[in-house]
């Protein structure tokens, strides 16, 4: 049988379960802590910059990968009424927003941190383990910023460089920093990681801090040795000397692994302290060997750490910071980091930030709200379930209701989510 279709004008949204996201967003104060960090942005006229970059992540949390895509909501007054705005700004008084938050670096880390520690305070976490990567992010324009530098996704491409800090019990991102493309991510990483661990300090919350080779170097190793609650481990790059030092240990497997560890010390540490390296080796697989000189059949892998650990021990814990690769891919694919950029490099650092800053409000709502199965699901996996639900305002004896169609969660979980969001 053949449907006709007929459109219609209606004051609906297709997007009424954003009615959670708004309320967690009420619950935790999201407007308030806004305010605090970045003080008088401007002088309010129809919104306020906290409602904006608001909508603007519910709009990141609905499927928008561009600013532009702010344009879409024009006619859904609903998500308007939803976020507590009259009309949906233009993209252009949005990126005028941006650009006065993309200029306030200590303000943008301070509401990321911000928020962090309150959900580490409602978890009762006193011990977190943070992971430090960084991505590139290539562009095809000429953005400022945008050079060519390190981007094996698309070679010889100009890029941008996203770094970034992210707590491994509660998958949020704690800091995050914007480079552009001809910069190392390791650059100044001493000057971007002292406020963090200040803060975290001051929170007493010991931490744990894994990261690649590319960011060893001595004086991020005597910065750490010098807190007393933070313990590390760091891959180690193999010059000449640890080659030769590693190839006349004696190794030993656990566990009839086909893997096999060692580890030494050296007092090179913080006043004399020791700093521990260990040791991985595995087979290279045959007809693999790349260098002509080179007639060694293992493969190494090296960590040094403060602290004293079975070497199987410490390399399990530190190949659980493939975790942060997910999140990265998550963060590109659903949140659309990278996707969203400007002409302007400051308008830039603001995008990324707030798909950040949008990756961190999902991560606490999921870890306040979400049970069981759902505590695992990924935006793109909530946004079928949960947030795409059609929803509407009715207006009766000056009291005004929204009405939800029943989410694809069900009614029971979606009850007692509002309920957990309510309580918090």
């Amino acid at each position: 049988m053949k449907v006709k279709y007929e459109t219609k004008t209606m004051n609906a949204t297709p997007f009424g379960g954003l009615y959670v996201f708004t309320e967690f967003m009420h619950q935790i104060g999201f407007h308030q802590r806004f305010n605090v960090c970045f003080e008088k942005l401007r002088k309010v006229r129809q919104s306020s910059p906290s409602q904006n970059v608001a909508l603007l992540a519910g709009m990141i949390i609905a499927g928008g990968e561009r600013l532009y895509d702010i344009g879409r909501l024009a006619n859904d007054q609903t998500i308007g009424d939803l976020f507590d705005i009259p009309s949906t700004p233009k993209d252009t008084t949005l990126r005028d927003d941006l650009l006065l938050i993309g200029r306030k670096d200590s303000s943008r880390a301070a509401l990321l941190l911000d928020f962090n520690i309150l959900l580490f305070e409602k978890l009762g976490l006193k011990k977190i383990t943070i992971d430090v990567d960084g991505t590139a992010l290539p562009v095809d324009g000429h953005q400022t910023g945008a050079e060519k530098g390190y981007c094996p996704a698309e070679q010889g491409a100009r890029c941008f460089q996203s770094s970034k800090a992210i707590c491994d019990e509660t998958e949020t991102v704690l800091a995050e920093w914007t480079f552009p493309g001809n910069t190392h991510c390791a650059k100044d990483i001493i000057v971007m990681l002292k406020p963090l661990l200040d803060r975290l300090q001051q929170a007493k919350i010991k931490i744990k801090l894994r990261m690649d080779a590319g960011y060893h170097s001595d004086a991020l190793l005597l910065e750490l040795e010098s807190y007393p609650d933070i313990s590390y481990e760091i891959a180690v790059p193999q010059h000449e000397w640890l080659k030769d030092k590693i190839r006349t240990l004696p190794y030993k497997s656990y566990y009839s692994s086909k893997r096999q560890y060692c580890s030494f010390a050296y007092g090179s540490g913080l006043n004399g302290a020791f700093r521990y390296y260990y040791v991985e080796r595995s087979k290279k697989p045959a007809g693999s060997q790349t260098d002509l000189f080179d007639q060694d059949d293992y493969n190494y892998r090296v960590v040094v750490s403060n602290q004293t650990h079975q070497p199987q021990v410490i390399f399990q814990s530190y190949n659980k910071r493939g975790h942060v690769e997910k999140h990265i891919e998550e963060l590109k694919n659903q949140y659309a980091l990278g996707k969203m950029i400007s002409g302007n490099f400051e308008v830039t650092k603001a995008l990324c930030w707030l798909s950040h800053l949008t990756f961190t409000l999902i991560g606490m709502l999921r870890q306040i709200a979400l049970r069981k199965k759902m505590k695992k699901y990924r935006l793109r996996r909530l946004r079928f379930l949960l947030f795409s639900s059609i929803g509407w305002f009715v207006s009766h004896a000056k009291k005004k209701t929204f009405y939800l169609a029943l989410p694809r969660s069900g009614p029971m979980p979606f009850d007692a989510m509002m309920q957990r969001i309510w309580a918090f």
